[in-house]
């Protein structure tokens, strides 16, 4: 597997992207309830830059990239058709009824099915975190299924003398972490900045096959949990005001009072 690397031989690398919903152009109900049934979709932030990442990798060491996202809509085909045009070279749907619901456990399990339908693969490079649920669990948990080590939250990845050497910025400092292939990493959106397609890959992504998966052919039973409720956050102001024309030391000290009476 090294010498593969080092060689510039083919290697193989699988991107997971999610359809998630573009919270930038969500609108609200009076009541502070989404609109999640008219809301546009798109590929995750992180999740694009996962897949720059992947692309990245098969320019410098002539790797073959492969893409899988979960769930079979119009949506879903566009957004595999998105990582066809910026460079992947595969790609697949996974048909199951009620996506948006799975649990992250059985997303994992899913995962590892492909894994070993399709596989085997060198790296498996996924974004950190999604735009709606913002769990960060997904990176781990196939990790632990699938058995090899994970990198996760990574900033910027560098393939050095056989390993990949991953930054992960905290809040506490900069950690710089290395592992050999096989490897789980998840990456941020300060990993890099994703390409803008050109309109001959846009059309050749178009010519691309998309090949389905029926989760029954996985060996997966999936296991869902309902949304019970999602309101948007509120802020209730107290809408004080005091008149302009008073005295100004009255009005500090009033509001001064009001603070205390606040802790």
């Amino acid at each position: 597997m090294i010498a593969e690397w080092i060689g510039g031989g083919l290697v193989r690398i699988l991107t997971l992207v999610k359809l998630t919903v573009d919270i930038s152009q969500l609108k609200y109900e009076s009541s502070g309830e989404p609109l999640i049934d008219i809301a546009t979709r798109k590929m995750g932030d992180s999740d694009k830059c996962a897949v720059e990442e992947a692309i990245r990798l098969k320019e410098k060491y002539n790797a073959h990239t492969v893409v899988v996202t979960i769930g079979s809509t119009l949506d879903h085909e566009r957004i595999i058709r998105d990582a066809y045009a910026m460079g992947i070279d595969e790609g697949y749907m996974v048909e199951v009824d009620g996506y948006e619901n799975l649990q992250a456990i059985t997303i994992g399990e899913i995962i590892k099915s492909i894994v070993e339908m399709t596989g085997p693969y060198d790296l498996i490079i996924l974004g950190a975190g999604s735009l709606d649920t913002h769990s960060y669990t997904l990176g781990p948990i196939i990790a632990s299924k699938i058995g090899v080590p994970v990198i996760a939250g990574v900033d910027s990845l560098n393939y050095i003398d056989g390993y990949f050497e991953a930054r992960c910025i905290m809040e506490d400092g900069t950690y710089i972490y290395r592992s050999k292939p096989p490897l789980i990493v998840t990456v941020t959106t300060e990993a890099n900045e994703p390409r803008i397609p050109t309109l001959k890959t846009i059309l050749k992504s178009k010519k691309m096959e998309i090949k389905r998966l029926k989760i029954e052919s996985l060996n997966v039973k999936p296991e869902k949990i309902d949304l019970a409720d999602l309101k948007r956050y509120v802020i209730q102001r107290k809408n004080i005001i005091w008149d302009a024309s008073e005295d100004l030391e009255k009005v500090i000290d009033n509001l001064f009072k009001l603070l205390v009476s606040e802790v």
